[in-house]
C-alpha cells in the first residue's frame, strides 16, 4: 500500500501561496484496510496510514451547515452586484463567539469564489488575477495596517515608505485589488479592530472597490469595533450571519444535531469501524461539545487519535 504524505509549505494563509494551499489542501480518504492489515503494516508505512487519515479528517471531512448555505447565497449575490454599485457596496458579517468554526465557514467561502473563477478563468493564476485577499488583524489593529496587509498579500515584494499616509495606502490597495481581479476580501479577526479609523478605511474600500468584503470575528455586530459609532456604518452595509450552538431540545435541532453526528459516523475512517456507533451517541456529543459544530469536530478528532491509532478499532 503506498500512501502519499501531505506536505504543507506554507505557515500562514496572509500571502497568496499560503492561501492558495489552503484552499486545495483536500486530502483523499486512506484506503480502507482491516484491523489485520493495519497491524501488519511496518511502522513506517503505519505512522504516514495513520497521518493521511488524520489529515482526511481536519482537512476534508466536512458537514453541511445552515449557517453555510445561507453565507454562499448571500455572498454569490453580492459579488455579482457589487460591481454594479458605485458606491455603499454590500458585505457580508460571519459573526459568534471563540469556537463556532467562524474561519473554517470563512476558508469554505473563500474556496467556493476561487474554484468558481478557476472554472471561468482558467489561466487565472497565470494572468496574476487573485480572486481572494486573506488578511487578519492583530489586537488594536488601524486601519493603515489592515490596508498594509492588503498591499503586501497581492504586492509581496513591496517596499511601503514609512511616512506614507492612510489615504496613499488607502488608493494603492484599491489599485491592486481592481488590477489582480479581486472579488472577495475576507479580513479576520476583525473584532480586533478598534476605534473609528478602521471602521472608515473598510467604509472606503466597500465605496471605492467591487471586491465584496467578508468581515469574520467574535460578536462584531455588539462589539467594540462594529457595534456604535462610526462602525455601524459598516454594520449597516453587510448582511449579518450568526453562527448558533443547536438546542436538541427542539425537533428541528436534533435532526440537524443527528444529522452532523452521522455524517462523521458514515466517514469515520477507522479501520473496521461500523458506522451506527456515533450516531447512538449523539445527545452525548451534543452535551460534550455544548452544541457546537467546531467542537464536535475537535471532539471526533480526539477520538480518532484515541482508538484509532492505539487501537485501530471502534464499533
Amino acid at each position: 500500500m503506498i500512501v502519499e504524505p501531505l506536505i504543507l509549505h506554507h505557515d500562514t494563509k496572509t500571502t497568496l501561496p499560503g492561501l492558495r494551499e489552503a484552499l486545495t489542501a483536500l486530502p483523499a480518504a486512506p484506503p480502507a484496510i482491516t484491523f489485520a492489515e493495519y497491524t501488519a503494516l511496518t511502522a513506517s508505512v503505519r505512522s504516514l496510514y495513520d497521518e493521511a487519515r488524520d489529515d482526511y479528517l481536519r482537512l476534508t471531512l466536512r458537514v453541511p451547515t445552515p449557517e453555510q448555505e445561507l453565507s454562499t447565497r448571500i455572498l454569490a449575490k453580492h459579488i455579482i452586484s457589487n460591481p454594479r454599485r458605485k458606491n455603499s457596496r454590500r458585505g457580508l458579517m460571519v459573526s459568534a463567539p471563540m469556537f463556532y468554526g467562524k474561519t473554517e465557514l470563512a476558508l469554505l467561502l473563500a474556496r467556493s469564489v476561487e474554484q468558481d473563477h478557476a472554472k471561468k478563468f482558467p489561466d487565472y493564476a497565470d494572468n496574476g488575477e487573485v480572486p481572494v485577499v486573506w488578511v487578519e488583524v492583530t489586537d488594536h489593529a488601524t486601519g493603515k495596517a489592515l490596508l498594509s496587509q492588503i498591499i503586501r498579500f497581492l504586492a509581496p515584494t513591496i517596499t511601503l515608505p514609512t511616512q506614507i499616509t492612510t489615504d496613499n495606502l488607502r488608493r494603492r490597495a484599491v489599485e491592486l485589488l481592481h488590477v489582480h481581479h479581486t472579488k472577495l476580501l475576507v479580513i479576520d479577526e476583525a473584532h480586533n479592530l478598534g476605534g473609528s479609523e478602521p471602521s472608515s478605511v473598510i467604509k472606503a474600500l466597500q465605496n471605492e472597490s467591487s471586491a465584496t468584503v467578508v468581515l469574520v470575528g467574535i460578536n462584531l455586530a455588539s462589539g467594540k469595533a462594529f457595534g456604535s459609532g462610526e462602525g455601524l456604518q459598516v454594520t449597516m452595509r453587510c448582511d449579518l450571519v450568526e453562527l448558533r450552538r443547536v438546542d436538541i431540545r427542539t425537533e428541528e435541532g436534533m435532526a440537524l444535531w443527528r444529522r452532523w453526528v452521522a455524517i462523521f459516523d458514515r466517514n469515520l475512517p477507522l479501520c473496521e469501524h461500523i458506522p451506527g456507533t456515533l450516531t447512538r451517541n449523539a445527545p452525548a456529543l451534543h452535551a460534550a461539545a455544548d452544541g457546537r459544530l467546531s467542537v464536535l469536530a475537535m471532539i471526533i478528532e480526539r477520538l480518532m487519535g484515541l482508538f484509532g491509532l492505539s487501537v485501530g478499532v471502534m464499533g
